[in-house]
């Protein structure tokens, strides 16, 4: 039998309970300021009947009689996130673990709840801040909240993870990380949803060396968003150094992480999720059948499953995106040849179009102005000045994609000695310039008929 006061208001004194000591021999009684029971924590002190000689009167009498006066102050005293109370050196103690069904050797620090609590969220490689990014976050607002959260995380980690998640030294050494499951992706992108694929090692760093946290992958589904996303498990190098989530909080000195450590990263890198959950799906979805790309980049464009107040944002770099793809099949590339490219070829093919872009917006404001003070304009000499002259943009990228399609064009003539590569104008700055804005406008308009 056990009665625990925090659950309601009626006060009771401990003489009285106690004279119904033959009900139980393993009775207990939780302290008035423990939030749950567990015989391992000082913030949930209990008392075992079967060590007391005789019936003290009072609560007062018994805490005197065991000398807990001094550490029941303490623990009423102590700091608390979410209602949780917190040790001395901020990790929460068995109260909370007890509560989430978490083994009291997963110790969380109280570091990690903030870092996932802190608002904003700064997605770093879109350039933009998520102030309340409801469905690709935890919104941790309740101690319910906080449970529910890490145990659901636990929970999966129980599943893919199995006897691995057990370790006698509370730590893992990074040979024991490397044999574990690295990242999984669910059918609906969600951190809970239905399995459909587990990277071990060496699966993993292939595809995060393509894909990365904060990167795309070289192909035109990547490049829309158009991929499963992955929820990584394990935390890597970068991981390790980056302060947001108290990696230093988990590490021995020897370097290996501590189970709750595990389950730390593994809840906070949920919490950084963005939308995830509808490229996800989508991918699936136009896999079977059940969605057009024509229906998903209309989606993906208007970025509905985006916050208001960043879907301005968002639907900016979504049709950057969808037009340097247009722009890419344009200029010959096919899909094998993205994904056979360097990535550094990858990443200055865009950042040629975005130059292109740039440019394309400084020579219509040029051209209206001159239009309207009627006066002579030479779009040439203007974009050349303008590429001579404005630091933001590269000249060494301009010849960039004729030069890689000339490579790849000689790569497969020697393949097949019956091919004959394509040959092409050379094109003048201006229509390079004009060619990137045909891409931008070529969305603009599929997104109003569509």
């Amino acid at each position: 039998m056990l009665i625990n006061t925090h659950s309601t208001n009626q006060s009771f004194m401990f003489g009285q309970t106690l004279a119904n000591k033959e009900d139980s021999q393993d009775l207990i009684f939780t302290l008035p300021f423990a939030q749950s029971a567990s015989k391992d924590s000082v913030f949930a002190e209990t008392l075992t009947l079967d060590s007391m000689q005789n019936q003290p009167q009072n609560n007062i009498e018994i805490r005197e009689n065991l000398g807990l006066l001094g550490r029941i102050q303490k623990a009423e005293q102590a700091p608390k996130i979410l209602g949780f109370p917190v040790d001395e050196e901020g990790y929460l103690t068995a109260t909370f673990n007890n509560a989430a069904g978490i083994p009291e050797s997963f110790r969380i620090h109280s570091e990690t709840i903030m870092d996932i609590m802190k608002d904003p969220l700064v997605i770093e490689y879109l350039g933009i801040t998520i102030k309340d990014p409801t469905n690709r976050r935890a919104q941790l607002s309740t101690s319910e909240d906080l449970v529910n959260y890490f145990q659901a995380t636990y929970t999966r980690l129980q599943e893919i993870m199995g006897d691995n998640l057990q370790t006698e030294t509370g730590f893992f050494t990074k040979e024991q990380l490397d044999s574990m499951p690295q990242a999984f992706v669910t059918r609906d992108g969600s951190f809970g949803g239905e399995i459909k694929e587990v990277y071990n090692k060496n699966k993993w760093d292939a595809k995060s060396m393509e894909e990365g946290t904060f990167d795309m992958r070289k192909s035109y589904s990547s490049i829309i968003g158009l991929e499963p996303k992955a929820h990584q498990l394990i935390p890597d190098d970068y991981s390790l150094e980056n302060p947001y989530w108290s990696p230093e909080k988990y590490l021995d000195k020897n370097g290996n992480l501590s189970q709750g450590g595990l389950l730390a990263f593994a809840t906070w890198h949920n919490s950084l999720t963005y939308e995830a959950d509808f490229c996800t799906q989508a991918y699936y979805d136009v896999k079977e059948g059940k969605m057009s790309i024509e229906e998903y980049i209309k989606q993906y464009a208007e970025g509905e499953f985006v916050e208001k107040s960043q879907q301005k944002s968002h639907q900016w770099i979504a049709k950057n995106n969808i037009a340097f793809a247009s722009w890419l099949k344009d200029k010959g590339f096919s899909e094998k040849d993205l994904n056979e490219m360097k990535r550094e070829d990858f990443e200055n093919l865009n950042d040629n179009f975005l130059d292109l872009l740039s440019a394309h917006h400084d020579l219509q404001e040029e051209e209206k102005y001159a239009e309207l003070r009627q006066i002579f304009f030479d779009p040439e000499a203007f974009l050349l000045q303008l590429f001579a002259t404005d630091e933001t943009l590269d000249p060494d990228l301009l010849d960039l994609p004729d030069s890689l399609f000339e490579e790849i064009e000689r790569k497969r003539a020697l393949e097949d000695e019956r091919y004959q590569p394509k040959k092409k104008e050379k094109e003048t700055l201006t229509q390079k310039v004009k060619n990137a804005g045909a891409a931008l406008a070529k969305v603009e308009q599929f997104l109003k008929t569509a």
